[in-house]
């Protein structure tokens, strides 16, 4: 048997050979090492107080992350010839299709969760839209179109008083898009659910009963409003979803969805967010694991505003019976006479703050209201010595000042402790703020919008 001849190896060929190699192992270092970098950079997530641990029930050894999550809707931007007729069965015009240009930036939040991880623990807890953000002078939804999405992050801070890492803002194109790449989601319909805004293109028609909704249906139920309680209503069907894709994602094969890169890709180029790969390795081994619950933050609502309030005692032992921790001791409103003095210049100011004080837990037999001349000065809290400290009560409730006083006047026959004195300054409880303020927002960044 012959063995056949093998030509000598081409040394020119062999050191093409060995130079490809080298440069292959060389993207491949490349590529690993800035693939390490990316999967291992991250935000450096806040270092909770003790008393903030104590709170959420979180041990030093626990795994934390902490997110708000923001979806909003695109904004329409006007052009002509961007809308396209919709025709009924007889030839009609029954609706319009915009086609032109959409932009996410100016949009308002339509809906805001705080989204906490604790090990395999997630807590979800809905923001109310309406909510008023003392010292952002405007409602909740309109802070991320005036200070974009980290404002929006330290607004719900300002809210919870606990740190949150993380921003993550969706449009409802997104949405839309993440629910079908899951394959939709199976939820229980509770009533019927249709509604037709024709200029915008919105036609919700939904039956009762358990279905599979695509995103666009899923869309639908969670912007349906026409309830008696409106936007609570819509915040419970909220969370009722959030525990229906839960449950999805667990229902797919992990393996499987980590090989759908256009989910990732998706999620990381369009969604607005400084979370990184880097979390998503340390969340996705616990999501076989993950458990869920959520709720709604506690507000007060005014009967003469549709705006809501913060009640901060309220908020603290929320967030204690919700995680299982130990609500904070926060001080009550002192028993102590206030007076509020309306030197503003602005008729019936005295009285809506009257109002708001008595909605916050102020006893109203703890008021007395009054008008005087026009104050310049700043708004802020007069006390006499022996009240000194019952004054920082009502100044950090309002966010103002306070002043020592020699005396305070006597009243309807009692001595005032304390005197809330609303200068020109003064911005409206439950409103915009001045008509200065106002102004001087239109130069904010991202708009200015109240």
């Amino acid at each position: 048997m012959k063995r056949s001849k093998t030509s000598p190896p081409d040394p020119a060929r062999r050191a093409r050979r060995l130079a490809w190699s080298v440069q292959a192992l060389g993207v491949l270092l490349a590529f690993g090492g800035l693939a390490g970098f990316w999967l291992t950079r991250d935000v450096a997530r806040s270092q909770l107080t003790v008393s903030q641990r104590e709170l959420l029930g979180v041990a030093e050894t626990d795994f934390t992350a902490s997110f708000v999550v923001a979806g909003r809707e695109p904004l329409y931007l006007d052009c002509e010839g961007c809308s396209v007729p919709i025709y009924g069965a007889d030839g009609a015009i029954v609706g319009w299709r915009y086609t032109g240009p959409r932009s996410p930036d100016g949009a308002n939040t339509d809906t805001v969760l705080y989204v906490q991880v604790v090990n395999d623990d997630v807590t979800m807890i809905a923001l109310p839209r309406d909510l008023w953000m003392e010292g952002w002078n405007g409602r909740l939804n309109s802070i991320f179109v005036r200070r974009g999405a980290d404002g929006l992050r330290r607004a719900v801070e300002d809210v919870l008083r606990v740190p949150v890492d993380y921003h993550v803002i969706i449009n409802l194109d997104i949405f839309v898009g993440l629910v079908d790449a899951v394959g939709g989601v199976e939820v229980n319909v509770p009533h019927a659910m249709r509604y037709t805004d024709r200029a915008a293109g919105l036609f919700i028609d939904l039956s009762p009963g358990v279905q599979v909704l695509d995103g666009e249906r899923a869309s639908h139920f969670v912007r349906y409003r026409q309830t008696q309680r409106g936007d609570f209503d819509r915040l419970d069907r909220i969370k009722m979803l959030a525990h229906a894709m839960l449950a999805r994602v667990r229902d797919l094969h992990l393996g499987a969805i980590a090989r759908v890169p256009a989910l990732i890709e998706t999620f990381f180029e369009e969604v607005e967010t400084n979370a990184t790969p880097a979390l998503v390795r340390e969340v996705l081994p616990r999501l076989p694991r993950l458990r869920i619950q959520a709720a709604t933050l506690p507000v007060i609502e005014l009967e003469t505003d549709s705006r809501l309030l913060v009640d901060r005692t309220a908020v603290d032992r929320f967030l204690a019976d919700t995680f299982g921790g130990t609500a904070q001791v926060l001080a009550e409103a002192p028993e102590a006479l206030i007076q509020v003095v309306n030197r503003s210049g602005r008729e019936g100011l005295e009285e809506r703050y009257a109002e708001r004080l008595v909605a916050m837990g102020v006893p109203e037999t703890s008021l007395l209201l009054s008008n005087a001349a026009l104050d310049p000065a700043p708004t802020r809290v007069l006390s006499t010595a022996p009240h000194w400290l019952d004054a920082d009560y009502y100044a950090d409730l309002l966010g103002v000042g306070k002043q020592q006083v020699d005396r305070l006047p006597f009243v309807e026959g009692r001595q005032v402790a304390l005197q809330l004195a609303l200068g020109e300054d003064a911005s409206e409880p439950g409103a915009g703020g001045t008509p200065e303020q106002l102004a001087g927002l239109a130069d904010a960044p991202f708009g200015g919008i109240p």
